[in-house]
């Protein structure tokens, strides 16, 4: 079996951006920089789509949860943030890979 590729993701700003299960069925997306951490709450959809996007274009994946990211009432925008890299198109194999996992799902 071929190993995905590890695409390296690099940004505009030093900052960062996770996902992390908050418990009954509820996953969040965190982002931090400097003095200020968000905390995005993601629909069974969005988190769906980002799982799937983590498999097939990992830097969409990202920038896609820093699109839902509300940058509401602090200093900063989303045009202020960026991963930078670009994705390579995902292969038959990866693709087929992601099929398998979302019927388990």
């Amino acid at each position: 079996m071929r190993k995905k590729p590890q695409t390296i993701l690099e940004t505009n700003k030093p900052f960062t951006l996770h996902v992390f299960y908050s418990g009954y069925g509820a996953y969040e997306a965190v982002f931090s920089y400097k003095e200020i951490s968000l905390f995005q709450p993601l629909s069974d959809q969005q988190h769906r789509e980002y799982r799937k996007l983590c498999y097939l274009r990992p830097v969409e994946a990202k920038n896609y949860l820093l699109d839902l990211t509300c940058f509401e009432h602090t200093p900063y925008q989303r045009k202020d943030f960026e991963f930078l890299c670009k994705d390579e198109a995902p292969t038959k194999e990866m693709t087929a890979l992601w099929h398998e996992i979302e019927k388990g799902l």
